[in-house]
């Protein structure tokens, strides 16, 4: 054939007619897939053609969107949680969704869908009106989603035109789901997406418009539906009629404001609390004696206010921490930034034995510690966590590294990180009888280590061991290379040296392993 024009044309309109074929005979195949999942799948599923493509989806994100959709039914005596998780494994054994990154523990931190999967989600979720996906690119009135339950509106390079309707004093519309999709490379301000627009939807119970870039302030009080919110608000505003609320994320527009006080003590079937400053949670006693004095029946107040079903939560600097720990029983995740020269400092860290459902814990102070030596050490003694423990972070805490052995008595510690500043001193010294059990994940950043004496018998679970920033550490004692468990190494120094005495000690590790048999271990140096 005659490399013509006219030949290339044909070349292309042939390719062009394959390709379409394959592509039409992927999406047969991939129905069947879908045809043959259980009920209680399909809507997941669906569900996550709202997220872009090539996204990694936040696993925690999803799970409590499907939990407010109603999506996940309770399992014998498990946590909807839970069941969320076994959905999400059962749509990854049947290759619907992808899994994607691992958290410390191992366990799924995101998960992704597949470009050809995607359209399968848009083509079912249209024809089975589980979902409405509105792209941003198409101006659109909102009278065209006023009979549509949920709404997803698909991020792209313009802002979505979205109109108020002209009915709105008459139509009430049926939407509970609102939420703008935000993928990994596209976060702008939205100047279309308002509280007056949210506002005509009266019984919504999903919003998520974080990546708008508004003050939803004013119209959140007024969705008394809701059972999942993540916003930005511009001041302080009230919760007090939102009962069903289980996930909270509120962001301040301006983090200079004074604080903000969040009175979520009423919300009885809160789950999951993620604020930042200034906002704070109000003081629990003071929520009482106000309900005591203003009651037209004090007896309504019949027991003390508590969060019984709060599984995370995300707290600032408070003088009453330890009220709050006291009241919220069974968390499963903390995340604390506090002042370290607080006189309540140490109420918190004495408090948190209380929590004995607690799994994850990160502390982070906002200065560092000016007088090490007043401090009173054995307050940070493993007997004094949580037992269930298995994730602990610490950040800026300027701790001795003394302390880092008394952490080994946490039973049941599975993952350690310490982030910038984490300890302080020189010298890492363990002796025998300080033993890590179950630790198998390590991760050491930002410290000033230069001497690092250490066993195999230390750490018997180990699996990874990240060192960043160790650029003054004279070497990874050699007996670590004798871990049974170890698969990892990962090496990340800042400055500007070669061949510093961390990278060498890695490598010469992983060369007597490999001598001995052992090509498991992998050494990463960046």
């Amino acid at each position: 054939m005659d490399p013509t024009h006219d030949n290339w044309k044909k070349v292309e309109e042939n390719l062009n007619s394959f390709l379409g074929t394959v592509s039409e005979q992927c999406q047969s195949i991939l129905s069947f897939s879908y045809s043959y999942l259980p009920q209680y799948l399909r809507s997941c599923f669906l569900y996550v053609g709202g997220f872009p493509e090539d996204m990694e989806i936040k696993v925690s994100k999803l799970i409590r969107l499907w939990i407010a959709e109603q999506f996940v039914k309770a399992r014998s005596s498990k946590r909807v949680e839970v069941v969320a998780e076994e959905y999400l494994e059962e749509l990854i054994d049947r290759s619907l969704i992808l899994a994607g990154k691992q958290r410390a523990n191992g366990r799924m931190r995101t998960c992704k869908i597949h470009d050809l999967l995607r359209q399968l989600c848009l083509r079912e979720a249209h024809t089975e009106n589980v979902v409405h996906f509105m792209n941003e690119n198409v101006p659109m009135s909102s009278e065209v989603i006023y009979d549509q339950r949920r709404v997803i509106v698909l991020s792209g390079l313009q802002d979505p035109q979205v109109y108020p309707t002209r009915h709105s004093s008459v139509i009430t519309s049926i939407t509970r789901t609102f939420i703008r999709a935000q993928d990994n490379y596209f976060r702008g301000h939205s100047i279309s997406i308002t509280s007056s627009i949210v506002s005509q939807f009266k019984l919504l119970k999903v919003l998520d418009v974080l990546s708008v870039g508004n003050d939803f302030c004013c119209v959140i009080p007024q969705l008394v539906h809701l059972r999942y919110v993540a916003a930005e608000i511009g001041k302080a505003l009230s919760l007090a009629k939102l009962r069903n609320l289980e996930t909270i994320i509120l962001v301040s527009l301006d983090p200079t404001t004074v604080k903000q006080p969040l009175d979520i003590w009423r919300m009885t079937e809160i789950r999951h609390l993620d604020i930042r400053w200034p906002l704070y949670i109000c003081n629990p006693l003071l929520v009482e004696n106000h309900m005591t004095l203003y009651m037209s029946d004090p007896l309504e107040l019949e027991q003390p206010l508590f969060l019984n079903n709060l599984q995370t939560l995300h707290l600032h600097d408070s003088s009453f921490v330890s009220e709050i720990i006291r009241r919220t029983p069974n968390l499963k995740k903390l995340k604390i930034l506090h002042n370290s020269g607080h006189p309540y400092w140490h109420d918190f860290l004495y408090a948190l034995i209380l929590l004995e459902e607690l799994e994850t814990l990160h502390i982070e102070l906002d200065f560092l510690f000016t007088d090490l030596e007043t401090f009173d050490v054995m307050i940070f003694s493993g007997y004094n966590f949580p037992p269930n423990l298995k994730k602990l972070t610490l950040s800026r805490t300027r701790l001795p590294w003394d302390v880092m052995n008394l952490l080994a008595n946490i039973p049941n510690l599975e993952v350690l990180l310490k982030a910038d500043n984490a300890f302080n001193g020189t010298d890492w010294i363990l002796d025998k009888d300080v033993v890590f059990r179950k630790l198998n994940y390590l991760q050491i950043i930002s410290a000033y280590l230069v001497r690092w004496e250490a066993g195999s018998d230390n750490f018997p679970m180990l699996e990874k061991l990240l060192l960043y920033g160790l650029d003054e550490l004279e070497e990874i004692p050699e007996s670590i290379g004798e871990i049974m468990t170890l698969k990892l190494i990962q090496i990340h120094c800042y400055g500007e040296k070669n061949g510093s005495g961390v990278e060498i000690s890695a490598k010469k590790i992983q060369e007597e392993q490999e001598s001995l048999g052992n090509y498991e271990l992998q050494v990463q140096i960046t």
